[in-house]
């Protein structure tokens, strides 16, 4: 028997691909060759191994891709500041859902999301463990800012923390259309919170000055009556006074 082994895969821009041939004729037609039984040739051509390595191949570039992912979210929380992480009352971890173990503080606000938009975990099933519970992670810090965050609480620092853990949470391919007005509201609260602090000091400085001013105008009432009390106190004295002139000599009765 004759076997030929070889591979090849089609694409869209090779779609044909063969030998011209393997044996002469008269080869295949010799009977001590064992080719032709009763007047029968049978070709085989096998292609399921083909198919398998495209598969896993696949397979293989889900994983690395899921594994980037993953290395980058490391490196990504890793080299975050003190600033930059999300304290919690506790660091202990349970499992959600049986996807994979999250922070405790994050169960009741995922399972609050989970609940009011039960499709936002459906892409996530055939993902692995490891994956859904950096994506978990990601998606429970942003709602444990937003629910532990006050809007006095958003400087620069604030911003500049949430702005990192959405794109971070974006890379894992939710659908955060629910979610976007809310962290687009949160990082514009840095320059409403500067419109009210500067309303704030405009108001106390305007308070400020009308009472120096009505202060003012207190010591200015005062002192028009003082003057006008002067200006009597003066008229009076000077009723049946003889001016004199204060620099001549006293004597002493000499001629």
């Amino acid at each position: 028997m004759n076997l030929s082994e070889t591979s090849h895969t089609f694409n869209s821009k090779e779609g044909s691909w063969g030998f011209p041939y393997y044996i002469s004729l008269d080869e295949l037609c010799d009977s001590s060759l064992g080719f032709i039984l009763n007047d029968t040739c049978i070709i085989e051509a096998h292609i399921l191994v083909h198919i398998l390595v495209h598969i896993l191949e696949h397979e293989k570039q889900v994983d690395e891709s899921d594994r980037n992912i993953d290395n980058k979210l490391v490196e990504s929380i890793e080299n975050h500041s003190p600033m930059e992480t999300i304290s919690t009352s506790s660091f202990v971890e349970v499992d959600f859902r049986g996807m994979g173990k999250v922070e405790k503080d994050f169960i009741p606000l995922l399972e609050d999301v989970c609940s009011r938009y039960p499709l936002l975990l459906d892409n996530k099933k055939w993902r692995s463990q490891k994956f859904i519970e950096w994506a978990l992670t990601a998606l429970g810090r942003v709602l444990y800012f937003l629910d532990s965050k006050k809007v006095r609480d958003m400087d620069d620092d604030a911003c500049n923390h949430l702005q990192t853990l959405w794109e971070e949470l974006e890379t894992f391919g939710f659908d955060l259309t629910w979610l976007k007005p809310h962290v687009q509201s949160a990082l514009g609260m840095k320059t409403r919170v500067e419109r009210v602090l500067e309303i704030k000091r405009l108001e106390q400085n305007v308070t400020s000055l009308e009472e120096k001013t009505k202060a003012m105008r207190t010591n200015m009432i005062e002192a028009e009556v003082n003057l006008e009390i002067t200006r009597r106190d003066l008229f009076k004295a000077k009723e049946d006074f003889e001016n004199c002139d204060l620099d001549s000599e006293l004597g002493y009765g000499k001629p």
